[in-house]
């Protein structure tokens, strides 16, 4: 499992505009990040070992929504994880900032050049910058790491790459998750992950946990889960899921909210069968897309 660190509460920003004009300078990570699986979470560990041999603060820079879904590539791109819970666990990793680059049309059009000079140079005062090894960036995803070290060579900071994590002999990515969970393989995501999957919503009084549309659920069956903040919290609360062919998520006849439309966070711990209660064998994930974005 990935290990986490106890720091002050950490900043969030929606946006350039959001960085303090005196910020000083920093280690950058730059990915959509979602999931925080154990590929980004090596990621981070290198920015952060590369931030504290010079004493510097560690900034993640992210995308939201994802940039497949802006420019409409054919690429599931259900989310892993919301912006908060992608911060949030960034910051159990070490990281002091997040800053989250609303993805457009517009900033899709951006040069590599102009990204540099605008976000890791004017706004983030970048002194050192780690990629992973298949990083792109720029109008048409034009710029790589190649075209990154010459751009900081120019502007006078450090850029490195980490290559890639894998997890069953695939890479260890966003996607390859993404495809654990449509097979309903949950055990295999969460060892991709580094922690068992997790979704936010609303819990109603029919038992209906209510998603944001886009959510990563498993495909349709039941499962073992839990609810609440942690799967081994002492408050939480240890429940079947059932997720049907139209996506409704819906929890154990035990489970009541408070509230209606409580928050609550669901975690799918391995999947079952309603007449042995046994875990259910799930599709093989050795076949799983090999994009890494």
């Amino acid at each position: 499992m990935i290990p986490s660190v106890q720091n002050p509460e950490p900043v969030l920003w929606r946006g350039l505009d959001e960085v303090p004009g005196d910020w000083p300078r920093c280690a950058v990570t730059i990915g959509v990040f979602d999931g925080v699986h154990r590929g980004h979470a090596r990621l981070i560990q290198q920015t952060r070992e590369a931030a504290l041999r010079d004493h510097l603060p560690t900034v993640l820079v992210t995308f939201d929504p994802h940039p497949a879904r802006v420019l409409g590539l054919p690429r599931d791109t259900a989310a892993l994880t919301t912006v908060d819970r992608r911060a949030e666990l960034a910051h159990q990793l070490g990281v002091d900032a997040v800053c989250v680059l609303p993805f457009t049309r517009e900033l899709a059009q951006v040069s590599a050049e102009e990204f540099v000079e605008r976000v890791l140079v004017k706004a983030l005062h970048t002194a050192k910058v780690v990629v992973g090894a298949n990083f792109r960036f720029g109008r048409g995803g034009a710029g790589d790491i190649t075209t990154l070290r010459r751009l900081a060579q120019q502007h006078g900071f450090l850029a490195e790459s980490v290559e890639l994590l894998h997890s069953a002999n695939l890479p260890c990515s966003s996607s390859y998750v993404r495809h654990c969970l449509a097979e309903g393989d949950v055990t295999a995501a969460a060892q991709a992950l580094g922690r068992a999957h997790r979704i936010d919503g609303l819990l109603t009084f029919n038992r209906e946990v209510l998603t944001t549309e886009g959510t990563a659920l498993p495909a349709p069956g039941i499962y073992h889960g839990r609810l609440g903040r942690e799967p081994n919290a002492t408050d939480s609360e240890a429940t079947e899921l059932e997720v049907t062919a139209n996506s409704r998520l819906t929890a154990a006849s035990t489970v009541r909210p408070r509230y209606p439309g409580e928050p609550v966070s669901v975690w799918f711990l391995d999947r079952i069968t309603r007449e042995s209660g046994m875990p259910q064998p799930v599709g093989a994930t050795a076949h799983a897309s090999r994009s890494t974005r």
